[in-house]
């Protein structure tokens, strides 16, 4: 079932994009929206899902004026803010999603190759 107009209104301003931005196109946010099944606060999670690993690529960064003045931007304080919108959408969705965690995974090593003939 494809979204209504004021749907898909609704879901860009769920997600944070405001009128002026082109973020997701409507065939996009339908999409999202039948991937979930057209379970709603899902599908804003997989949007912001996929804005975050967009936003992972960002760089902080001190730029110097011809004056000497430091200028500081935080990008990474954009991936830090989705995600709080991520989890709190994951509460709204009923927790169906795997936390976002953030480090190392460690795993019970596999052995790769099995000894095991087959015939």
């Amino acid at each position: 079932m494809a979204l209504t107009a004021a749907q898909l209104t609704d879901l860009q301003r769920d997600i944070g994009i405001g009128s002026d931005e082109a973020v997701f196109t409507d065939d996009e946010l339908n999409r999202l929206f039948a991937r979930t099944s057209s379970d709603y606060a899902m599908a804003v999670m997989y949007a912001l899902r996929q804005l975050l690993v967009n936003a992972a690529r960002f760089n902080n960064y001190i730029r110097y004026t011809s004056s000497g003045q430091a200028t500081r931007e935080d990008k990474s304080q954009i991936f830090d803010h989705l995600k709080e919108m991520y989890e709190l959408w994951a509460a709204e969705a009923g927790g169906g999603a795997a936390p976002l965690v953030s480090g190392t995974i460690e795993q019970d090593l596999i052995e790769p190759y099995s000894t095991t003939e087959y015939t």
